[in-house]
């Protein structure tokens, strides 16, 4: 971990800069992320949801956690990587026929189950893999998604993006998206929507960063620092606080998007979750990606 934000200021110095304006000068920070909204053409607050399926736990609970969102008003988008989309076809079919769309999430399965842990653990990031490695699984897994979902995916989320932002890698990454004849991707950590935007235009499609927290705006507002991350420092109780920030802070904005996303094994029996998510819905409008996509001028 050290390692890792040792590498992000080297190749990129202003980091530290932005992480220290959202966490002394939100306000500002917020009004340049107005402005770039409103550029782009957003007219109001977007909320859009989706979940990163990466284990076969979720396809046990996705139904469930789907159907009851469905009945809040919101049908989330699901990034599932190939392997595991093949395991779970029955459960996310039946999801797909409710109108939900699915993102290319890669082929290869990206977590594995440590016997002596008794739990899964991250692997295969594309910041550790020749690029060829990476192309071959963006492929496979569009591959896969049209086999199984029957249809071409118009969006695709990397996996562990987080490790994934040198400008080079996402060159190569947008470049290949639109070589496939992809609309977007959402592979973006929250600093990108207060550079360029919430919605950016880059390679010939459109990228759509993930929303981060309202205390520290530049740390990504997921489900796993709240829910399930081994020595996380955050609760469940911290989710629905920070959340209601959320929606204050969203509340005062013309435009903008709340890209948040999760998995559902981690929240399925949390009503934290459900009643965050139904607040956030009082300040944002639910779409989807290709929704929004469609609104743009």
């Amino acid at each position: 971990m050290i390692v890792g934000k040792i590498s992000r200021m080297v190749s990129d110095p202003m980091h530290v800069a932005w992480v220290q304006w959202g966490r002394w000068h939100p306000d500002s920070l917020f009004a340049r992320y107005h402005r770039l909204a409103t550029t782009v053409g957003l007219k109001r607050v977007h909320l859009i949801l989706s979940f990163d399926c990466d284990i076969p736990d979720d396809a046990k609970v996705a139904w469930d956690v789907h159907s009851r969102l469905l009945d809040m008003g919101l049908c989330p988008d699901y990034a599932v990587p190939g392997e595991v989309l093949l395991q779970g076809e029955k459960v996310y079919g039946r999801i797909r026929a409710t109108g939900a769309r699915f993102l290319n999430h890669g082929y290869y399965m990206h977590a594995r189950f440590v016997e002596e842990l008794c739990q899964f653990e991250s692997c295969f990031f594309y910041d550790q893999l020749p690029l060829a490695k990476v192309a071959e699984d963006v492929r496979r897994g569009d591959a896969c998604l049209r086999e199984v979902i029957g249809e071409s995916p118009e969006g695709f989320r990397a996996p562990h993006f987080g490790t994934f932002q040198k400008p080079r890698q996402l060159r190569f990454l947008h470049t290949l998206l639109r070589e496939l004849g992809y609309r977007y991707s959402s592979s973006t950590v929250p600093e990108a929507a207060f550079r360029h935007g919430p919605v950016i235009r880059t390679h010939g499609l459109w990228e759509i960063p993930i929303s981060g927290m309202a205390t520290e705006p530049m740390s990504i507002f997921d489900t796993w620092g709240f829910f399930r991350a081994p020595n996380r420092p955050y609760t469940a109780a911290d989710y629905g606080q920070e959340g209601e920030k959320l929606a204050r802070r969203y509340a005062t904005l013309p435009a903008g998007i709340l890209n948040l996303y999760g998995d559902p094994s981690q929240i399925y029996n949390s009503p934290i979750f459900f009643a965050t998510l139904a607040r956030l819905a009082q300040v944002a409008t639910p779409t989807t990606f290709h929704q929004l996509l469609d609104q743009l001028p």
